[in-house]
């Protein structure tokens, strides 16, 4: 074949090459045509459900497309999540993911049946659920530090009650125990925190990790006492409770968090628009007050940053999982 025609036949061929590729950037310029579908893995009521309502409907005004949630309740999430991690990968199908699910599990569990940094994207981060260390207020603490110390001079470790084992609740006292040197042992309460709140009240329990939003109206009202919240700053319902870090406790901060993800493989382009979106909706002060209503502290990231938080937990949670011998 002459030098000439081969070129002209490579130039045709780039000519088509350029107008299959832009089909796809059309489609996603044009995203989304058809009505999303937001998982939900837990069951309606809580704080799941009400966050992914609450960013179903931001995003249905923003997007133009209507988002339904859908409830996919079992094995503490994993059902419903694993379904994203197996869907098309074309924007129409998206996870309101929870930390439990997507990093503690993987860490406690070697055959986890789907891969968090494999099968799943990230969008955004969106909420965080905070944590509190409260204890029977006939303990002789203030913070996390004294509590610390007391749990060191007891002739047998101090008890610590949490919604479960595998909860965050229940890796953050692992973690304040292997490095802390806090001298407590873990008590699960399989039905929740409702009983494990009764138990604190009455001293049957002496200590306990637990969320904020369960927390805050006893702490408040004197009934427990709140030693230590392990995050960057105070939390907006118990300003009278320090931080670790106000103890001195550094490097032990936690937090339940939600995020938005959809299944590996689906373009930036479509990550992208819906992280904006997100990020808008997040930053509206209704919508901020909504969710702190529900006990959620809005925290927006880029896909980016989510993904070094997810590489960061499950790390982090894999290490005190072995370190506890926590790991099935």
């Amino acid at each position: 074949m002459k030098k000439g025609k081969r070129a002209g036949l490579f130039a045709c061929f780039a000519l088509l090459v350029s107008g299959w590729m832009a089909v796809p950037s059309s489609t996603l310029a044009a995203y989304p045509e058809k009505p999303i579908r937001l998982v939900v893995p837990f069951g309606a009521g809580g704080s799941a459900d009400a966050l992914g309502r609450i960013i179903a409907e931001g995003l249905s005004t923003s997007l133009g497309q209507t988002v339904t949630v859908e409830n996919r309740p079992g094995a503490t999430g994993v059902i419903g999540s694993q379904a994203v991690a197996r869907a098309q990968p074309d924007g129409y199908t998206l996870l309101l993911g929870y930390d439990g699910t997507i990093v503690i599990a993987p860490a406690l569990n070697a055959d986890f049946p789907f891969d968090t940094r494999k099968d799943l994207k990230p969008v955004s981060k969106l909420a965080d659920v905070g944590l509190v260390v409260a204890i029977h207020p006939s303990i002789p603490a203030n913070n996390i530090k004294e509590l610390i110390d007391y749990s060191k001079l007891q002739s047998s470790r101090v008890s610590f009650a949490t919604p479960g084992v595998g909860s965050t609740a229940h890796m953050a006292g692992e973690l304040l125990r292997l490095n802390a040197g806090m001298q407590w042992l873990h008590v699960p309460y399989a039905s929740g925190s409702g009983k494990f709140v009764v138990d604190l009240m009455a001293g049957v329990t002496p200590a306990a990790y637990i969320s904020v939003s369960t927390a805050a109206p006893f702490i408040n009202d004197g009934k427990i006492r709140g030693v230590g919240v392990p995050a960057a700053s105070r939390h907006h319902s118990l300003t009278d409770v320090p931080t670790f870090s106000e103890a001195g406790i550094d490097g032990l901060d936690a937090a339940s968090w939600f995020g938005l993800f959809a299944p590996a493989g689906t373009p930036d382009a479509i990550v992208d628009r819906l992280n904006t979106e997100v990020t808008r909706l997040l930053a509206d002060e209704n919508i901020s007050e909504r969710l702190r209503n529900a006990a959620l502290e809005p925290t927006p990231s880029t896909p980016a940053q989510f993904g070094a938080l997810i590489d960061s937990d499950l790390t982090k949670w894999s290490k005190v999982a072995r370190e506890a011998d926590l790991s099935n």
